[in-house]
């Protein structure tokens, strides 16, 4: 082999030993839950009987590449199953996030620009359900560090209505059936946040009220 094949070789080695160091592997399930910091926060029995349903990449506000996790803990309440990790594999460390999940662990990435820099920010949802209603919420967030900061969010809520002797059977008319859209707009520094309320009768669009807000995109860590 000639001098000049050899350092060409010599050149590619050293480009693809750089590539793959720098971008880091996905961590496996095994490896996320033993890097949890606070077990004591995780509603599973044993706490670390935590099974991980999806997994994708996320940048924190400050750029750095880290992983949101939708979690369920085994053998929890009914309230209590769902939950998020967030996996930061710079610091080899994950945590619970306490303040989501509850009967959902499903979230949307969302990338924008903020003042001429591109960002993600996290669609998150949360539920619960009680005495025949279900509520639920998706909050729109930016991660900083471990903490998540909300910009706006939405309520859901879902009600068959009281129970009606007559009819036999819940009264449509007393119920509710109110939904709720997160609109991120890719290069605008806005959330369009859309409410649709009504009662539980399927006579959609009658008796439903729809209502649209914009909702500025507000980042302190970014002047």
């Amino acid at each position: 082999m000639n001098k000049n094949k050899k350092l060409v070789l010599s050149i590619l080695c050293g480009f693809f030993i750089t590539v793959s160091v720098s971008h880091a592997a996905v961590p496996t399930d095994k490896t996320i839950i033993s890097w949890i910091t606070s077990l004591q926060d995780s509603n599973a029995n044993p706490p670390q009987a935590i099974q991980i349903d999806s997994t994708e990449a996320v940048k924190l506000i400050s750029g750095e590449e880290a992983y949101l996790s939708g979690v369920s803990f085994e053998n929890a309440g009914r309230n209590f199953w769902a939950g998020y990790v967030l996996t930061r594999p710079k610091l080899k460390q994950a945590r619970i996030l306490k303040e989501f999940g509850g009967q959902s662990n499903s979230f949307k990435v969302h990338p924008t620009v903020y003042k001429g820099k591109p960002i993600q920010l996290i669609e998150i949802e949360s539920a619960g359900s009680g005495q025949g209603t279900v509520e639920s919420s998706k909050s729109l967030v930016y991660l900083n560090q471990w903490t998540s900061k909300v910009i706006t969010e939405v309520e859901e809520s879902s009600y068959g209505g009281r129970y009606d002797e007559k009819l036999g059977a819940e009264d449509c008319r007393t119920g509710r059936e109110n939904s709720g859209y997160l609109n991120v707009m890719p290069y605008s520094p806005y959330v369009i946040r859309t409410t649709v309320t009504g009662d539980a009768c399927n006579n959609k669009p009658q008796g439903y009220k729809v209502s649209s807000k914009l909702i500025p995109i507000v980042i302190n860590e970014i002047k």
